[in-house]
């Protein structure tokens, strides 16, 4: 297999049980270890195409999904799909919408799988990925309810433990890990806040980070 040939055996996996992508099998694996969503919950999923994160929320929470990506994605049942980039200033505006669309006022869990085309050069694709990360995270402070959760997927670097340090007085627990499911080159890693506390939304604390 070249280095260029990214069929391995998720892909194959992910073909055999109709999955769209292999990364569906990366939410799996968090999911049972951590067990972050439950039936019920709401969930805004940031860089949500092709899909494959989408189906297994889909499947745990059964409630819709409010999605967002730059690049198209095919149509799902219960999945609301909002065509931007992240960063766009519009983009919490289209958000808020969706979620007034289907009577929803808090997000449970904001899930991102997000990711720039990489350059090839690690710092950059490093300083790209922190800082959609933090963009999640401010909008995090407008959109997610108390208790709630995040998950977020960052090219591990010289700042990964600093946005740790940033932002994890905010939440009752938080963790950088791995999973299985990552090709071996990949320096991507995953990192969960949970049990976020609404006493400190809107706190000079958050206000300052800039």
């Amino acid at each position: 297999m070249s280095g260029r040939d990214h069929r391995d055996a998720y892909y194959y996996s992910a073909k055999k049980q109709n999955l769209k992508s292999r990364a569906a099998f990366k939410i799996l694996e968090i999911q049972t270890k951590f067990s972050l969503m439950k039936e019920g919950d709401h969930i805004l999923e940031v860089g949500s195409s092709p899909g494959g994160w989408t189906q297994i929320i889909r499947s745990v929470t059964r409630k819709p999904v409010i999605a967002v990506d730059p690049e198209e994605m095919e149509p799902m049942d219960g999945v609301i799909f909002i065509r931007s980039r992240i960063e766009d200033s519009r983009a919490l505006s289209k958000i808020r919408s969706a979620m007034d669309s289907v009577g929803v006022k808090l997000f449970d869990g904001i899930l991102s799988d997000a990711m720039v085309h990489t350059s090839g050069k690690r710092d950059i694709d490093h300083a790209s990925s922190y800082l959609i990360c933090r963009t999640v995270m401010r909008l995090a402070f407008d959109l997610l309810s108390p208790g709630g959760y995040i998950l977020l997927k960052q090219f591990q670097g010289d700042l990964t433990n600093q946005f740790l340090r940033e932002w994890s007085g905010y939440f009752d627990f938080s963790k950088i890990t791995s999973v299985s499911a990552t090709r071996e080159a990949s320096r991507e890693v995953y990192i969960i806040f949970r049990g976020f506390r609404p006493q400190l939304r809107g706190s000079q604390g958050v206000q300052g980070i800039g």
